[in-house]
């Protein structure tokens, strides 16, 4: 019983923590999941925003989530290209 207490009390703290976002990113509370920032390869695409609300760090403006990783800029889209595979 003492441990879920225990367990319950963290959580309520945790959530008045500030959230800690990475590089090029800031913290946005209840945007749409689907525009709260630009994303690699959809580029010049017209953004087509849901009614869901959602809370966290997303790319700051200017700057292109690269797959579920680091925001980049426009640049940072391009496909780099295959390295060749070697029969070693």
């Amino acid at each position: 019983m003492m441990h879920g207490l225990i367990f319950v009390l963290l959580l309520a703290v945790a959530a008045d923590l500030p959230w800690v976002c990475g590089p090029r990113e800031f913290f946005k509370e209840c945007v749409s999941s689907s525009c709260a920032e630009l994303k690699c390869g959809r580029e010049g695409m017209p953004l087509a925003c849901t009614a869901d609300c959602v809370s966290g760090c997303f790319c700051a403006p200017g700057f292109y989530r690269k797959g579920h990783r680091e925001c980049v800029p426009r640049s940072g889209c391009q496909i780099e290209p295959l390295k060749p595979w070697i029969n070693a």
